[in-house]
């Protein structure tokens, strides 16, 4: 019980922090629409028209998965980076809550921001597209990302602890985001890439969630495509088991003490 107050705690303080930057939620609203519609013009222009509104629909859901990948992404290069700049790293090592709990619930707010973004995004394609009817299919989303974004969740403590390694946020972001962004098919089916980035975009967890959201927006979605989500839980329980390693490793090297 005290772990799961000192969690609600941390949480209502991260989405105050966050209340307070509604800029960036404009802005992270507004990008897929922008660069989505850029595309759609692209190939409407290029086609003679035949592009139809399903392939704006697809590249809009897969834009805004990859704004929701890249800002995870950074947020946890930066907020590890920030912690061991400003000595904030070694008061959550030293304070009486767990360091886990206090980085999951940082994980955990951005989780919650993430899937309230993409039900705004979402929502607003689905009126275009498909019509008000289907917007039922988006509480199956809200359920589905709940799930998926879990292996996120553990993929991003690994690159949180990458960040301490190389003690540089900015080229572990950036290398990590350009490979998701290049194999997850947020813009085109993977089966477009060459066999060995089809392979790694099918280990990564972002194509299997892309493409599953795409599925219960359109109501085409079956039982049978959760598999793999569960086999991508390996990705939380390793970034959980690297987490402590690395906590140990940090608290010997920096001197911290409980």
């Amino acid at each position: 019980m005290r772990a799961l107050n000192q969690l609600a705690g941390i949480v209502e303080a991260e989405f105050k922090a966050l209340i307070r930057e509604a800029g960036v939620f404009i802005f992270v609203v507004f990008f897929p629409f922008m660069i989505s519609l850029l595309t759609y013009g692209a190939g409407q222009a290029l086609t003679g028209g035949a592009a139809s509104p399903t392939q704006w629909f697809y590249q809009l859901i897969g834009f805004t998965i990859m704004m929701i990948a890249l800002t995870m992404s950074s947020s946890s290069a930066w907020y590890f980076r920030r912690g061991m700049m400003t000595g904030r790293l070694e008061y959550i090592l030293a304070a009486p809550i767990s360091p886990l709990t206090a980085v999951l619930s940082s994980a955990l707010t951005n989780t919650i921001f993430n899937i309230a973004y993409f039900i705004v995004v979402a929502a607003i394609g689905v009126i275009a597209v498909y019509g008000a009817y289907y917007l039922a299919n988006i509480l199956g989303v809200i359920l589905f990302l709940a799930l998926a974004l879990l292996p996120v969740i553990g993929f991003n403590l690994l690159v949180g602890i990458l960040t301490i390694f190389f003690r540089e946020p900015e080229p572990v972001a950036n290398l990590i985001n350009a490979i998701v962004s290049t194999v997850s098919g947020f813009a085109y089916p993977i089966i477009l890439l060459p066999s060995f980035l089809q392979i790694l975009g099918l280990i990564l967890p972002y194509s299997h969630i892309v493409d599953g959201v795409r599925e219960i927006l359109a109501g085409s979605f079956r039982l049978a495509q959760l598999s793999p989500h569960i086999f991508l839980l390996g990705y939380l329980i390793l970034g959980l088991a690297v987490f402590k390693v690395g906590e140990a490793v940090y608290v010997r090297k920096s001197g911290v003490h409980w």
